[in-house]
């Protein structure tokens, strides 16, 4: 069978709530990467288009399914992409009237009748997609089939929306061919935001699913609170295979925590160092699964930075979002990483259920008085699945504006905000933070030092200098 997958187009604006130009980077969808390799295995023939990545409009999307003539159509959708998807399925439902029309992706995932309710797509899937869309494919012309695929979102003869239950994730992750990457319009489209990487190009892998940690903030739906892995042979295959096929210069792991799981962690890094081969990356990981042995290890195997989530400098905050870290082993962590010549990467929060005017001031200072070189600071964003989202919804932490329109479920607009607080004031601390983060002369030198490129130079410096000219948004 003929299939399109097709990763809708976001604006800048839409996505980060701002025109922030190159600034949020550009990441490989490798959701529906594992999906085309998965789908090609079973002999069929794959169209991928990332419409975000290539900045298509509309008339060019439909002009290159038209050259196609697919018989499936399936769409990744986010909750941020949400409304650009029912968009782009109506045209391609009037334009194409006997395709079938597929939705796909977190946004589905959680909220599975929204999926399909009063639009074209003809069928969501659930979960992780590869064996439910593989099954769909196969029984497509076959309805009575429908209610055997676990993960399928299908309406019946009546018209009624069945949910049937989800499929069991996939345990042998080693069985899943490595990300359709050839598929991709050009691999160099794909870069980390500014400052987290150093060389051109970038190629981003992961080595799990699921993450183990409780955060409510967190949408785990896809994939799970419990982590499956891929094994490290797996893993450092995958790296030769992107290292000898694209001849890229870096790779960043964008698991939730690489680290997690110790033993498995330690023979990636021998193989990396057995089979010798040089790269530099970077990687997410949790304080708690850090210590100086690891960091050690990660700075030989060419680790420069880490990117860690502290969400707050307020400890009762930290046990309302259920982080599970402390303040200290952030501070603690962040210095050996310092002293050893690792880069830190800050996450933050702003906004969270009982977050005050003094928790916020709590969260700025934690992030100036440690050996930060780079942070990101977004709103708390109540995404449908989460627990955060039943604690907005349920009025007692603040105002939730849950019929917002899905873009400003983006990370960067407050659709929830606390007692006490309005959205000027979350606008303002967030203003504040980058502010006085990034305006630190130190900050300016070292972001510099990053620098291997006068291609890199110049984006470089064109961030540092919308950051210092930035002004606060406002609600209005």
């Amino acid at each position: 069978m003929k299939i399109s997958l097709v990763y809708p187009y976001v604006s800048v604006s839409e996505r980060y709530g701002a025109d922030i130009g190159d600034i949020g980077g550009r990441q490989a969808p490798l959701g529906i990467l594992y999906l085309s390799s998965f789908l090609k295995r079973k002999g069929h023939e794959i169209q991928l288009i990332d419409a975000e990545a290539e900045r298509l409009s509309d008339e060019t999307l439909l002009k290159r399914l038209e050259d196609f003539h697919p018989d499936c159509v399936g769409i990744s959708i986010t909750t941020v992409a949400y409304g650009n998807s029912i968009r782009i399925a109506g045209l391609i439902r009037k334009k194409f009237n006997d395709v079938r029309l597929v939705a796909g992706g977190p946004h589905v995932t959680a909220n599975p009748s929204e999926a399909i309710a009063n639009s074209a797509f003809d069928f969501g899937v659930a979960g992780e997609g590869e064996q439910t869309f593989a099954e769909l494919i196969d029984n497509i012309g076959n309805p009575l089939k429908f209610a055997e695929i676990k993960g399928l979102i299908y309406r019946n003869s009546d018209g009624k929306i069945i949910i049937n239950e989800r499929h069991e994730s996939i345990q042998e992750l080693d069985e899943l061919p490595y990300p359709d990457r050839a598929a991709l319009p050009d691999i160099r489209f794909y870069r980390p935001p500014i400052g987290c990487y150093r060389e051109e190009f970038v190629v981003s892998i992961i080595t799990s699913r699921g993450c183990p940690y409780g955060c409510i903030f967190c949408d785990n739906n896809t994939f799970g609170r419990k982590i499956r892995y891929f094994s490290p042979e797996y893993v450092v295959g995958e790296i030769e295979d992107v290292l000898k096929k694209y001849n890229a210069r870096e790779l960043t792991f964008v698991d939730d925590t690489f680290p997690s799981n110790r033993k498995r962690f330690r023979r990636i890094l021998e193989l990396i160092r057995e089979k010798k081969l040089q790269f530099s990356w970077t990687c997410m990981a949790n304080v708690n699964d850090l210590d100086e042995e690891i960091l050690r290890l990660m700075k030989d195997a060419g680790c420069w930075q880490i990117a860690i989530g502290i969400e707050t400098g307020d400890e009762e905050v930290m046990k309302v979002i259920k982080k599970g870290i402390a303040t200290a082993k952030v501070r603690e962590v962040a210095n050996i990483a310092h002293g050893l010549g690792i880069m830190m990467k800050g996450f933050f929060i702003l906004g969270h259920p009982t977050e005050t005017h003094e928790s916020l001031r709590k969260t700025r200072e934690l992030a100036l008085s440690l050996p930060l070189t780079d942070v990101v600071c977004t709103i708390a964003t109540p995404i449908k699945g989460t627990e955060l989202y039943e604690m907005a919804l349920s009025g007692k932490y603040g105002k939730f504006d849950v019929s917002a329109d899905p873009s400003k479920f983006n990370y960067w607009e407050p659709v929830f905000v606390p007692t006490g607080l309005t959205e000027d004031v979350l606008y303002n601390a967030q203003y504040d933070f980058y502010k006085s983060f990034y305006s630190r002369p130190a900050i300016f030198f070292i972001q510099l030092k990053k620098i291997r490129s006068i291609k890199i130079l110049g984006r470089t410096l064109l961030v540092l200098f919308k950051v210092l000219k930035m002004k606060s948004k406002t609600s209005s």
